[in-house]
């Protein structure tokens, strides 16, 4: 039965009932709850006759677990439908107290039931505006029937996390029993301070435990209970600019706004805690968790928090900022906690003997399956940065992961195994793990960071049975890298001939790999060499031999006769080239340069930088006609990007691609015939995602690429 919120004496002699979350829709007019026609039968969404609303009652302590608002137990003779009593009963409970004729809600503690416990009643605020106080009254009928004495206490709450007690309402039962009949005690108090929004919750607690004496318990009952409700002066809210924010680690900082709904004199805590992200290392937390405003001043404050560009592959990562214990007569509104996640910017290491790959496939009879993870580097690795993820079935998000641990030696393998595998497949494993529940169609991806560095099959597709490779398939076969091949593949249509087929339960390649040897190591003595530069319209390109298994250069600049050494960082692979704008060098000067290449950052492995040499001049600047009506299509774009204007470049010039990160991903020189307005540039070497295209020194117009 729904518990019943009645307006006026007349409705409440009616004894209606009505189904919908007991409500507060006016100020001034008293919301009262009795249990007439509730016969002891648990707790609906729905109530028939006989039941209490589900949604409007929670409960703690009970022998049979607790229940929150909308939790359904209607099962006769649990503890929450006892059925109905006249009283002096032992076994714990919720019943429906007969008393005299008049029906009211009767809680029987037990050692395991109620001792302690809450009762709690939820109100929600529908009177348009917001409420500041709220009269409450009950009856509480006391049975005192043992040797016990028993407390039942009241306290009431906005957000259901902090309940404020009201001393002035607790009662505590008689230790010695008096055996008489039951007594009614009227309680009564005004709540105040609310700031209850519309819509919001109000929640009225009342909880039980023992107190003194021995023995049994006696019984607690509630009925009549008012509720009426006055409105509130202005109620201030304190949100976060947004509940999710993601920013590049490169970016140096994440901002979120504080705002507050309406000017007033209060204050709120900021908390900062760590998800997957560590303060002091990934970020770091303001030292202040207080934010004061005053009234006719600043409604908003920017809550700005550093964020560590470091060097690690470390995938995306996160941090979460929540605000809490606000004061005065302001509340929390509804964004008050916001995820930020830090884009990890470093690329993975690639090349040949550069990082780890896929060197062998096993996928057998039964639950024989494994993966076999090689380094041909030079050094000792730390797993802590890669994970293996399956895609079944054309999944285009991961069925089953696993992130890798421990230090892989060079030249060792880490196998990881199905764990109901054959014994030989185990005694050779590493780990074991679900990620190996696969079959010959799924992808199977290794990546360092965020970065793919390896793939078996292609993500999103299923290719039905399998994915053929050299002779045989990914079904029902094991397969072993090639030794020529030293480094993993995410092209799959190359990927799929670089393996050598056996039988399906072949183990005899598990646990080690031969590879050939990679043709340079990188180390510290790898110093560039055999510089070079090319003018392009507004940057100058330079270049030097490719340092195999670099994974990062530095190119110094000195102005001649003499001036500064600007540094520009080199972030692409092959780290064998960057380009450099004319605005960072100044027109008119010349230049000569030198470079220098990192094999690691962790420890950090650098060689010496190579001997200025090179050099180069930069031409006088000049503005180039800038274009009008510039369009771009398709967009978004599959191979071809087609630009059109409508007035006509007079000169050669470049066209420029950039990615998100303002990088030059690629120049492409622009030969104009005359009265020409229109150009086309390839980009089906660009992967999916946004980029910017520029002519020249003109602003820069974004496309997409989806395939």
């Amino acid at each position: 039965m729904k518990l019943q919120a009645l307006l006026t004496a007349a409705i409440l002699a009616a004894g209606s009932l009505a189904h919908s979350q007991l409500s507060i829709p006016t100020t001034g007019v008293p919301v009262v709850v009795n249990f007439t026609g509730f016969t002891g039968e648990g707790f609906d969404n729905t109530p028939s006759a006989g039941k209490l609303d589900a949604d409007n009652w929670a409960l703690t302590g009970m022998s049979d677990g607790d229940r929150t608002y909308g939790e359904v137990d209607t099962t006769f003779g649990t503890d929450y439908a006892k059925g109905v009593t006249t009283g002096d009963i032992t076994s714990g409970g919720l019943y429906a107290f007969d008393n005299a004729g008049n029906t009211a809600l009767l809680i029987q503690p037990t050692s395991s039931d109620w001792t302690p416990g809450t009762l709690t009643l939820r109100l929600q605020n529908n009177t348009g505006g917001s409420i500041g106080q709220l009269a409450v009254a009950y009856d509480l009928i006391v049975l005192n029937n043992e040797d016990r004495g028993n407390s039942f206490n009241f306290s009431y709450s906005t957000d259901d996390i902090t309940y404020i007690p009201v001393s002035a309402l607790d009662y505590t039962s008689p230790e010695l029993q008096d055996a008489g009949a039951a007594v009614t005690i009227p309680r009564s108090t005004t709540l105040t301070g609310l700031a209850v929004l519309n819509g919001g919750f109000i929640y009225l607690r009342w909880n039980g435990d023992d107190v003194n004496g021995g023995g049994s318990r006696d019984e607690f009952a509630l009925d009549n209970i008012s509720a009426t409700a006055s409105a509130g002066g202005s109620i201030s809210a304190f949100n976060l600019s947004a509940g999710a924010l993601t920013v590049n680690e490169g970016a140096g900082t994440a901002t979120v706004a504080l705002t507050l709904s309406a000017s007033a004199t209060c204050s709120v805590d900021v908390l900062i805690t760590d998800g997957t992200a560590t303060n002091g290392l990934d970020y770091t937390a303001p030292a202040s968790s207080t934010r004061n405003f005053t009234s006719g001043g600043s409604t908003s404050v920017n809550l700005n928090i550093p964020i560590a560009d470091d060097l690690l592959l470390e995938g995306d990562e996160t941090f979460t900022i929540s605000l809490a214990n606000p004061t005065g007569t302001c509340i929390l509104g509804a964004v008050s906690i916001a995820t930020v996640t830090i884009e990890d910017n470093d690329n993975a290491v690639v090349g040949e003997c550069a990082n780890l790959y896929f060197s062998e496939y096993l996928e057998g009879s039964s639950n024989n399956k494994a993966f076999e993870i090689y380094n041909p580097t030079g050094v000792a690795v730390d797993l802590s940065a890669y994970s293996v993820q399956a895609f079944n079935n054309g999944a285009t998000t991961p069925t089953n992961s696993l992130v890798l641990s421990g230090i892989l030696a060079a030249g060792d393998v880490y196998v990881i195994a199905n764990p109901s595998a054959d014994s030989a497949i185990l005694a050779v494993a590493d780990v074991t793990s679900t990620v190996t529940f696969i079959n010959g169609d799924d992808a199977v991806i290794l990546f360092n960071g965020g970065d793919t560095i390896d793939a078996i099959g292609i993500v999103g597709v299923d290719p039905g049975i399998n994915w053929p490779v050299g002779s045989g398939f990914t079904s029902e076969n094991t397969l072993v890298r090639k030794p020529e091949v030293n480094a993993g593949q995410n092209n799959w249509t190359i990927g799929a001939t670089e393996w050598l087929v056996f039988a399906a339960d072949d183990f005899s390649f598990l646990g080690s790999h031969t590879a050939d040897p990679c043709a340079v190591a990188c180390n510290s003595s790898n110093v560039p060499s055999n510089q070079t530069h090319v003018n392009l319209a507004t940057r100058v390109e330079l270049g030097w031999d490719p340092i195999p298994g670099a994974v990062g250069c530095q190119v110094q600049g000195k102005r001649l006769p003499t001036g500064p050494q600007p540094s520009v960082n080199v972030l692409a692979a092959p780290y064998n080239s960057t380009n450099v704008p004319y605005a960072v060098a100044g027109a008119g000067t010349t230049w000569t340069w030198r470079v220098r290449c990192a094999c690691s950052i962790t420890p950090l492995d650098v060689s010496a930088f190579s001997a200025y040499g090179d050099t180069f001049s930069i031409p006088v600047a000049r503005e180039l006609a800038q274009l009008e009506g510039l369009t771009l299509y398709p967009n978004p774009a599959v191979d071809m990007l087609m630009l059109s204007f409508d007035s006509q470049l007079d000169e050669t010039t470049s066209i420029e691609v950039l990615d998100m990160l303002g990088r030059v991903v690629m120049v492409q020189q622009l030969p104009v015939t005359t009265g020409a307005n229109n150009a086309q540039v390839s980009v089906a070497g660009l992967e999916n995602g946004t980029y910017f295209v520029r002519i020249g020194q003109t602003e820069a117009q974004a496309f997409t690429v989806t395939r």
